[in-house]
């Protein structure tokens, strides 16, 4: 695959761990890092889902859920 590169493999796979509710303690010990905030900084990604789950979070806060 053409511009494909086989570590963009950890980003997908750390920003989908976070969004499906995984603790960013355990990514981090899971890829290897000595730090949470390379894990979040550098491989966490926001995915188009997990925005709108925090909106719906957000409506619940102001009720308009």
């Amino acid at each position: 695959f053409e511009g494909f590169h086989f570590h963009q493999l950890r980003h997908t796979y750390t920003s989908n761990l976070l969004a499906n509710g995984a603790a960013p303690k355990d990514v981090q010990e899971l890829l290897g890092h000595s730090d949470v905030s390379t894990t979040m900084n550098v491989y966490a990604h926001s995915t188009r889902d997990a925005k709108r789950k925090s909106v719906r979070l957000l409506d619940k806060v102001v009720g308009n859920d």
